[in-house]
């Protein structure tokens, strides 16, 4: 799958909001938009922390169930099939939902129903705050369909924000209050700051240039990996005085990918001065190349050549 096809938020929280927020025992809530709507909660949180980065890939499940209600877990009532945009799916008299194939708009997922009253939804993939990927459900209709088809069509937007005793996957049809949209139809990431109770996006230094490369690994691996699980599973580990470097990686060929390391882009003032700090410390590329490390035993692979270069 392309990296373009990747799409991630980093949602920055100042440091007294941050301590209000977990005092008053909120989570980070984030919805996916699909039919101009948002009614499941993606992904819920509270282990979230001053910067926090929240990335999915165009993939998906369609499922049906058998009701639709407010502040009540999503119930999967049939089995879920793996499924595309320009796919389709017909669920039977009997309601199992058949194998994926082409029909349908372009841009939309389509339910052909054979069965009866059923209400279409669909699960999608993502890698939460803490780098960890699962698939879970995105939306639910809230009006049954009872014969014919009916189309899901997911939007790159999310909606994001803080609310109480709320988990994954539970279902609203009211407003969330003090929410965010942050559209992604026609960029790949975005920041957003919540600070004094309120949601901005962080401007860039008026001077600011394009992001430095500070090393660049290429290594041969012991077997394939996905590349968007291994930069997640890199980033989820750039804390602290790395918060503000940014990985990327790619598939040169067959087992052979890089991985290159560089500031965030729009770094300003002190952020920006810290960062460029780590250009002059030694022992960056030994740390940076440890965590690289460390992300190929969580996959469960290893290396038969790695060639680390400090780009400075």
């Amino acid at each position: 799958m392309p990296d373009a096809q990747i799409k991630s938020v980093n949602i920055e929280i100042a440091s007294a909001d941050l301590e209000t927020l977990k005092n008053g025992k909120y989570q980070l809530c984030f919805a996916k938009k699909v039919n101009d709507t948002y009614n499941v909660v993606w992904q819920s949180a509270d282990a979230y922390l001053s910067n926090n980065t929240f990335s999915w890939q165009p993939l998906y499940q369609l499922f049906g169930s058998n009701e639709f209600k407010g502040d009540v877990g999503v119930h999967v009532a049939t089995n879920q099939v793996s499924i595309g945009l320009g796919e389709q799916a017909t669920i039977d008299s009997g309601g199992v939902l058949g194998e994926a194939s082409s029909g349908g708009p372009a841009t939309a997922i389509t339910m052909v129903n054979d069965y009866g009253p059923i209400h279409p939804g669909l699960c999608a993939y993502s890698t939460d705050i803490q780098g960890n990927s699962t698939t879970t459900p995105i939306y639910v209709a809230e009006d049954p369909i009872v014969s014919g088809s009916d189309t899901l069509t997911p939007v790159e937007s999310v909606q994001v924000w803080f609310e109480q005793d709320v988990k994954t996957s539970t279902m609203f049809s009211t407003a969330r209050s003090n929410s965010v949209e942050i559209d992604l139809t026609e960029h790949d990431s975005a920041t957003r700051l919540y600070s004094d109770g309120g949601w901005s996006t962080p401007k860039s230094s008026a001077f600011s240039v394009d992001p430095v490369s500070i090393m660049l690994l290429v290594a041969t691996l012991t077997a394939a990996v996905v590349v968007h699980d291994l930069a997640t599973k890199i980033t989820s580990k750039l804390t602290g005085v790395y918060k503000d470097i940014k990985v990327d990686v790619g598939m040169v060929a067959g087992n052979v990918i890089t991985i290159e390391y560089r500031e965030q882009p729009g770094l300003s003032g002190a952020r920006l001065s810290q960062t460029q700090l780590l250009l002059l410390n030694p022992t960056t590329v030994d740390q940076l190349t440890g965590i690289t490390l460390d992300a190929f035993a969580q996959l469960g692979v290893g290396y038969v050549q790695l060639a680390a270069n400090a780009s400075a």
